[in-house]
């Protein structure tokens, strides 16, 4: 069985191989005329080829079986056993990779009736397997180090700017999910890390806003495009055929291309200028250090004549082409070289040769299916068996402000999500709004615009204490919960209100938001109803200067 299984993987080994070669041979000409996201498909659908196989010996088995024509062989005399007889069909031939017989003979004789014996093949096997194991530990056990140190001395970062720089690409770039920024003074070089929930780590450097701008754009791209998911990807195809250099060589001309691609997903649209400064940011990041890459995430990818590549495909001039007829065509070659490319054990009786190799593909074509499965089950447990990522503790931090807009962070679920606020001035107090997420019904009553029932209005108590407000509430049907922060409920509706006090009156902010939406509107309306501010003047009119309480 697991000969098989690794005669199979050599045979697809040997046919994907030729196809690196040809690209590598090829490559200067398609990353002259074609955009280098076609490449980084093929090198993707290679790898998808080398992890789970189709074709091969299956598809050629039916093509031989459509071709070969029914019809009885003429016996053929002594003289003439090597002439091949009138009436007699040629079958379709395949290129045979051929395992020596010896490989395939018991190392030790059997004792007694037993057939039994580990043959040279089966120690194959087994390094092969052993191989595979101590590759994936390797990497997984690098990335998992590698990621806990960083996010243990990482700090959250709280820097308006590159928040705001953030939200903006996020829109821009229509990513929902919630991206932490971490800042390391130990990391290298921006990078994207992370499978579950993904982080983005910035090293400990001052960047200007156009160097902020192109690297946040570059890792959100890798985000976007799930191209830690694709390292992955090359990873265990490389695991799996560990043995073969030009796979080797196919993982690292992915990783370029990946770069290639992404810069021009970056750039595209831009002037040359834009393209200009793009590639200076690129330098200057570099240039502050990339002695070690952790392979399983989004980290710059340096070197001389890397940068000297991604540099010219920056700035190159002229529009290039479609690629889909190229990836159309390497999807066709590869498929057709694994029907072409095969491996089978050398027999000693050559007479019989061709005939006892096509009934060993025959008995290996009716298990390929069932084998190739196996191959795909034991990959994905490998990967299911590593450690999710850990999460970061996070100290919460409600709110950061600028003049008139700020950048509510919440905690949902145990996760952040950051929204932009915009300052609303209401009668003598200002308070910060979600951008497009309310209505206002009232002169002081908001309405969100997605639910009804949640609700947010202030209300002023002129002229009286805060006792007798807190008491007039509690009358009301309203318990305290902390201090003056009160709270009811009534059929299917939560009520709060916190209270707060000037020189004479007393200010109310009320919200009301559904019982089933304590994990939603319960933990986002408290830090918007923090946000609540005084306006400074003596008859409280409106000014564009809150002042807190």
């Amino acid at each position: 069985m697991m000969i098989n299984i690794f005669l199979s993987i050599l045979g697809i080994s040997v046919s994907t191989g030729l196809m690196v070669i040809v690209l590598i041979l090829l490559a200067p000409f398609l990353n002259k005329r074609y955009a280098s996201k076609w490449k980084y498909m093929i090198w993707i659908f290679l790898s998808l080829r080398l992890l789970l196989p189709f074709g091969g010996v299956n598809g050629q088995s039916v093509i031989d079986m459509l071709l070969q024509p029914k019809s009885r062989t003429a016996p053929v005399s002594a003289e003439q056993d090597t002439d091949v007889p009138v009436n007699a069909a040629i079958p379709s031939r395949r290129i045979i990779v051929e395992i020596p017989a010896q490989m395939a003979a018991p190392l030790t004789e059997p004792s007694g009736d037993s057939n039994m014996g580990i043959t040279l093949l089966d120690l194959v096997s087994f390094v092969w397997i052993t191989g595979i194991l101590i590759f994936i530990s390797i990497h997984f056990i690098s990335y998992s180090h590698y990621k806990r140190r960083v996010m243990k001395r990482g700090k959250i970062v709280e820097d308006v700017n590159i928040l705001s720089q953030m939200f903006k690409l996020k829109h821009e770039l229509h990513i929902s999910r919630t991206i932490w920024v971490i800042e390391n003074h130990e990391a290298e070089s921006p990078m994207v890390i992370g499978f579950f929930k993904p982080v983005l780590i910035l090293p400990k450097e001052q960047y200007n806003s156009e160097e902020l701008f192109f690297i946040l754009k570059h890792e959100l791209v890798h985000l976007k495009r799930g191209d830690v998911y694709l390292k992955l990807l090359f990873v265990m195809a490389n695991a799996v055929h560990w043995f073969n250099p030009l796979i080797w060589m196919m993982q690292k001309e992915a990783v370029i291309d990946m770069e290639l691609s992404c810069d021009e997903k970056v750039t595209q649209g831009t002037s040359y200028a834009v393209r200009k400064a793009y590639t200076e940011t690129l330098l200057s990041v570099l240039h502050k250090g990339c002695a070690r890459r952790a392979v399983l995430s989004t980290q710059f990818y340096g070197g001389t004549k890397i940068m000297k590549k991604r540099f010219q495909n920056i700035l190159i001039k002229g529009r290039k082409k479609n690629g889909i007829s190229i990836l159309i065509c390497a999807v066709i070659l590869t498929i057709c070289s694994g029907t072409l490319v095969g491996c089978s054990i050398g027999k000693e009786d050559m007479g019989n040769e061709n005939i006892e190799i096509e009934n060993i593909e025959n008995e290996d074509a009716e298990n390929e299916s069932a084998e190739n499965n196996n191959i795909e089950n034991e990959n994905t447990e490998n990967m299911s068996d590593q450690p999710e990522p850990e999460e970061i503790p996070v100290e919460q931090t409600p709110v950061y402000t600028t003049e008139n807009t700020a950048v509510l962070i919440f905690s949902k679920e145990g996760a952040q999500e950051l929204k932009q606020a915009t300052l609303t001035i209401g009668d003598g107090y200002s308070i910060y709004l979600p951008d497009d997420e309310w209505q206002k019904s009232d002169s002081d009553i908001w309405i969100a615009a997605v639910n009804e029932q949640v609700r947010l209005w202030i209300t002023h108590f002129r002229n009286e204490s805060i006792d007798s407000v807190d008491q007039e509430l509690t009358d009301d049907g309203y318990v305290t919960v902390q201090d003056y922060d009160k709270e009811k409920q009534e059929g299917d509706l939560i009520y709060h209100v916190g209270l707060k006090a000037s020189e004479n009156d007393v200010w109310g902010i009320f919200y009301c938001y559904p019982t089933d939406a304590e994990e939603g509107w319960g933990r986002e309306l408290p830090v918007i109803a923090d946000t609540f501010a005084l306006s400074i003047g003596a008859d409280n009119t409106n000014s564009d200067s809150p002042e807190e309480f």
